[in-house]
This record gives structure tokens, C-alpha cells and sequence, in this order.
């Protein structure tokens, strides 16, 4: 009986060591709201939009800067993993993944979403179940507006009012500088989205402000592909002829249609064309003069503040952030000031990969 007892008691005692290192896995999970852990090691997942956008892709790069950074200052490892559908206008397929991604349990998710109202939901779930989630870029909600912020641990942005805004001056003074003073100007982006749409909203209302008399067309959308928005330049040039003075692309994939249209055309010097988000075509356009101006974000900045926020997030166990959202303005890029350091930095992001 006694030597029963004495094997009994051992079971009970390696069956309490066993619980005891199943359960130690998920204490090292914080939500942002409490105490720190003393992990060593953590699970983070880069949901990008797209895989093939070279903007996304830039952010990328900012986000693993951020992580190398925090791993040698801090002693800690991050099993790193990038995720997500080839092209944003895969959104079903996105929103798939982010369920995915919540099934594999990490400790931290960094994400941007094009489809605000399906993503809502799996961000709610992620938070609940003790994820930090963080946003870049395109977040649950336009950044200003501060929406569905209990659904998150932090969110970097550019704001998109901003860009709008910075995209109409940029247009007003080429104008200037090219003797135009009325005409038709051209509008374009990729996909109808609430927060996206703030770049329209905004250029509209300060090229009105700026100059009234410049009569504007219907927005032109293209499902983000650059076949499509390359024809839509092309319908509005052949509609608008003598009297389109030039056009606005309210992101990188829609430029690079644009400029391709604007290249084989025969519209002159006399045309201004500005654009958002800088690639490799817009690079080359605004090198040859067919783009005027790039309204560029600094996508390597926000990745790596997203980044950096995600894992002294996991390490402290609190957001050190005071505020929710935090803008990271953009910049203006001409011919003249590209050839600048921090300006080819903000180009193209890939010169600070470590």
C-alpha cells in the first residue's frame, strides 16, 4: 500500500509539472494592459495588405529595422513571419489570413487593412484573445477620427486629409511655375475606401480653395491595378483634350498608370501631374519631368515606429505610447530636392536595410 501511495503521489507531481509548462506559454501573452513578462522570445506576424506592393514592402522593411534593433538592445528573439495576399485588392483574401493569423495565437499582430469594415470584427477578436494588435498606415478607422480604438494597441499613420491637402498646394504651385491658370484636371485613385477617400476629400477642398476656377472631373477608380488606371488616363485625356491641364493619383499603383498614359501622350509641357506614395515608375517619371510632384509618406518611419511599439508593448506589459493614433506627416518630392539624402531615403527605403 505504502509503495501505491509513493507512486501515486509522483504522478500527481510530474502531472503538476506538465500543467505547469503548458500553461507557462501563454503567460508571456500581454495585452497592453498590465505588467511585463520575462519572455525571452515572441511570435510577431506582418499581415501586409500586399505582397507585391513596393509601398507595403518599404514598411516591411522599417518593421524588421525596428525588430533587430529591439533584439540586440533588449536580448530578446522574435520568430518574425510576413503574411498576406499578393495584391490590396485581394481584401477577401486578407481578411481570411487575419483570421489565420489569429488561429496560430502570436503575441503580437502588425497589420494595415483596405477593408475597414471586415477587419473591425478580427481586430476585436485578436485583442480579446490577448494579442497586441498594431496598425500602420491604414488602419480601423481614418487615424483622425480615433474609431474602433479598443480594438487595437496602436496605430501610425499618415494622415490622409494631409496628403489631400499637401497634394493641392503641390499641384497649385506647378501651376504657378508653368503660367497655368484654368483647365480641367483629371482625378484619380485605386479603390473607394473611407479612409482612403480623405485624399480626394482633401485635395478637392483646398485646389477649391486654391484655385476656384479649375473645374474637376469624377473620380476615376481602378481597383488598384495599373492597367486600369493607365486606361482611365487615357479616357480622360482623349475626353478633356486641349482643355486638361494635368491630374491627380491618389496612390502609387494609380501613378504609375497615369504616368504611363502621360509618357505616350502628347499633352506638353504644359501638363502637371502629382501623385501619392513614390516606386520605382514614379521615381523614373519625376527624373523625366512627366510627374511633377510626389506626395510621399515616410513608410519606413511608420513601420519601424509600429514595430518598435509592438515590442516594448510585449516587454513592459503597456502601451508606452500616450495617445492611440500618432500622424507621421508627409513630404513633398520635385525634381528639384530629390537628389537630397533624406528625400532618396524617403524614395526608396531599401538604402536603410540593415
Amino acid at each position: 500500500m505504502k509503495l501505491k501511495k509513493l507512486v501515486s503521489l509522483a504522478l500527481v507531481g510530474v502531472m503538476t509539472l506538465s500543467l505547469a509548462a503548458c500553461s507557462s506559454g501563454k503567460t508571456g501573452k500581454s495585452n497592453g494592459s498590465s505588467g511585463g513578462d520575462d519572455k525571452k522570445s515572441y511570435h510577431v506576424i506582418y499581415l501586409t495588405p500586399s505582397t507585391a506592393s513596393q509601398f507595403w514592402t518599404y514598411v516591411g522593411i522599417g518593421i524588421e529595422n525596428a525588430m533587430k534593433d529591439i533584439e540586440e538592445k533588449e536580448g530578446i528573439k522574435v520568430d518574425y513571419e510576413v503574411v498576406g495576399p499578393a495584391e490590396e485588392s485581394q481584401t477577401e483574401d486578407y481578411v481570411t489570413t487575419f483570421e489565420q493569423c489569429i488561429g496560430k495565437q502570436p503575441d503580437a499582430i502588425v497589420t494595415a487593412t483596405l477593408a475597414i469594415d471586415a477587419t473591425v470584427p478580427k481586430a476585436q477578436e485578436a485583442t480579446n484573445a490577448g494579442i497586441v494588435l498594431n496598425f500602420v498606415n491604414c488602419g480601423i478607422g481614418t487615424g483622425d477620427d480615433g474609431a474602433n480604438e479598443d480594438y487595437y494597441n496602436e496605430f501610425y499613420y499618415c494622415s490622409n486629409d494631409t496628403i489631400g491637402e499637401m497634394a493641392a498646394q503641390a499641384f497649385k504651385d506647378a501651376m504657378d511655375k508653368k503660367g497655368i491658370t484654368d483647365g480641367v484636371l483629371g482625378m484619380n485613385t485605386n479603390v473607394e475606401n473611407e479612409a482612403l477617400n480623405h485624399r480626394i476629400d482633401g485635395f478637392r477642398s483646398k485646389i477649391k480653395e486654391l484655385a476656384p476656377q479649375l473645374t474637376l472631373t469624377d473620380t476615376y477608380y481602378n481597383g488598384n491595378d495599373v492597367e486600369t488606371a493607365q486606361k482611365n488616363a487615357e479616357n480622360i485625356i482623349s475626353t478633356y483634350g486641349d482643355k486638361l491641364i494635368g491630374m491627380y493619383s491618389g496612390n502609387n499603383i494609380t501613378g504609375d498608370g497615369v504616368c504611363n498614359a502621360v509618357a505616350d501622350s502628347n499633352v506638353g509641357d504644359k501638363f502637371i501631374n502629382v501623385a501619392v506614395d513614390s516606386d520605382d515608375i514614379e521615381i523614373q517619371a519625376l527624373k523625366n519631368g512627366v510627374l511633377d510632384a510626389i506626395i510621399v509618406q515616410d513608410a519606413y518611419a511608420q513601420g519601424y515606429k509600429c514595430m518598435e511599439n509592438t515590442l516594448q508593448t510585449l516587454i513592459t506589459g503597456k502601451n508606452p505610447e500616450s495617445k492611440k493614433q500618432v500622424n507621421c506627416p508627409p513630404v513633398v518630392i520635385t525634381k528639384d530636392n530629390m537628389e537630397q539624402s533624406d528625400m532618396q531615403d524617403l524614395l526608396d527605403p531599401t538604402r536603410l536595410k540593415k
